[in-house]
């Protein structure tokens, strides 16, 4: 059941929208998600992440660190570096999987 304070706080919001449609483009979230992405994937830590990754794999090798370990760090790069392209892999197949139903049943001729 919805409470007629938050339906007031519903409406209140959806008239601000409106009425400034700056806030509602959310330019701000834009830029600072590109901006972290821009961060995240620039040439100074990919290097780091190089060294981690060869530092954790000769440490693994001599038996310094666990195996589990390695694979961790491997993960982690794997997770930071390819997240743009792990989201952008899932929001071209779920575009053109939701425009092309496949067909279940024959049409009838």
């Amino acid at each position: 059941m919805i409470r007629p304070h938050s339906l007031l706080g519903l409406v209140a919001a959806g008239c601000a929208i409106a009425l400034f449609p700056d806030v509602a483009s959310a330019n701000v979230l834009d830029n600072f998600g590109n901006a972290l992405l821009s961060i995240l994937n620039n040439n100074f830590l990919r290097a780091i992440a190089i060294v981690a990754l060869i530092a954790a794999g000769l440490m693994a090798l001599s038996g310094r660190i666990q195996w589990m370990a390695f694979i961790s760090v491997l993960l982690a790069i794997v997770v930071i570096f390819g997240a743009a392209g792990i989201v952008d892999y899932i929001r071209s197949n779920s575009a053109t999987a939701s425009l092309a139903p496949a067909a279940v049943v024959a049409p009838i001729a």
